[in-house]
């Protein structure tokens, strides 16, 4: 998007998802597609609304004192999640080769 409002952040699968700075606050809008449409119904769908960008459609979320909770809830249950299964990797560390 050459939106200067727009900040991408990632992908969800296919979906990019990122924030569109607004007088209010920050909307955040996630791409229109199966992956995208599950975030934004987890996120609640039912406050957001589609809307058109040059590249596709977006699912429009408000981010309020709400949405940012669940944000809250969801990363420390994500994080509960992965630390409790024995066979997975806790912290993986990349270290860059040493520049002469």
């Amino acid at each position: 998007m050459n939106d200067p409002r727009y900040l991408s952040l990632g992908r969800l699968g296919s979906a990019e998802v990122g924030v569109l700075h607004t007088l209010p606050g920050q909307d955040i809008l996630i791409q229109h597609d199966v992956l995208g449409q599950r975030l934004a119904c987890l996120l609640g769908i039912s406050k957001g609304d589609i809307v058109r960008r040059e590249d596709g459609f977006y699912y429009r979320i408000p981010h309020d004192s709400q949405v940012d909770d669940l944000l809250v809830e969801l990363i420390d249950l994500l994080i509960s999640i992965r630390y409790a299964h024995p066979a997975m990797v806790q912290l993986e560390m990349v270290l860059e080769p040493a520049q002469p």
